[in-house]
């Protein structure tokens, strides 16, 4: 079996007001260590956050045995400073990808909201049995024109590589024009910022066009007959006045449904605002 962590650690700030990746370590160590662990909101050299360390370096010392990739969704000078701050996704994987690819995803003028920057990191890997597409993201919260515009840009991206897959290219072996397959088989995890009563929600789960994989909510593959379980505002209902609600998924194409045999919320930590979810699949 194949397992997966997507979550949202807040820069490792804990319900309590204190940031501790320790604790984000504890909790994923104590659920069993995933095969892929993705992680959003993750901080490097912003003073404003923890004296400005490198939370990538300092989660690659916590899990010494995975390969790590971070995707910056904005990357600054700042002042003075001799390091760049920036601010995005982080993929540890124990498998190494056969290829990386960090997507910006569009952010159309919208004054009427605050934003930053967002994108979504692709990765081919090889699990020894198949060979599959991971993405890793973190979708706009306060402007819902922008959210659409990035679930759009994720689609396109799938049909994308589901295209390419079908219709290569010529392949040039041993050069920078030698061909990598991005499959059709994709999973998708990350904060999408997103309820499932929205209208960004149903746009993602809308039919791709002809001759593309759709795309699936791993929940309602395992629970379709159940409310989704809550992701975040467990415990921080300062941040979440709404209280408990949904916003973390794994989308996934549909041809891996049948492959998919569990899905996991750990509802006990209290080291982010949001819960960490795990896919366990068939691959």
């Amino acid at each position: 079996m194949f397992s997966i962590v997507s979550w949202n650690i807040q820069y490792g700030k804990g319900v309590d007001g204190i940031i501790n990746l320790a604790r984000i370590a504890d909790a994923i160590h104590k659920d069993g260590l995933p095969d892929i662990l993705c992680l959003q909101e993750v901080s490097r050299n912003d003073p404003e956050i923890e004296n400005g360390n490198d939370q990538a370096n300092e989660l690659k010392a916590l899990f010494p045995n995975y390969n790590h990739f971070f995707g910056a969704s904005y990357d600054r000078f700042v002042g003075n400073q001799k390091k760049r701050k920036q601010f995005g996704n982080l993929i540890l994987t124990l498998h190494s990808p056969i290829q990386v690819l960090h997507h910006l995803l569009p952010s159309p003028a919208d004054p009427e909201a605050r934003f930053m920057s967002r994108q979504v990191t692709e990765m081919i890997i090889n699990t020894g049995y198949n060979t599959f597409r991971m993405m890793n993201t973190h979708l706009e919260f306060h402007s819902e024109k922008q959210q659409i515009a990035q679930i759009l840009r994720i689609k396109d991206l799938h049909k994308e590589a589901c295209q390419q897959y079908n219709n290569p290219g010529i392949d040039k072996q041993n050069t920078p024009f030698e061909i990598v397959n991005r499959e059709e088989k994709m999973i998708i995890c990350g904060d999408f910022n997103f309820t499932v009563e929205s209208k960004p929600y149903e746009i993602m789960t809308e039919p791709m066009p002809k001759d593309i994989i759709d795309l699936v909510d791993v929940w309602e593959v395992i629970y379709s007959k159940e409310p989704h379980a809550s992701t975040c505002g467990l415990y921080d209902q300062k941040q979440w006045k709404e209280g408990p609600h949904c916003r973390d998924y794994f989308f996934l194409s549909k041809i891996l449904e049948k492959k998919v045999k569990k899905f996991l919320i750990n509802t006990e930590t209290r080291a982010s605002d949001h819960q960490p979810i795990r896919l366990i699949i068939d691959l």
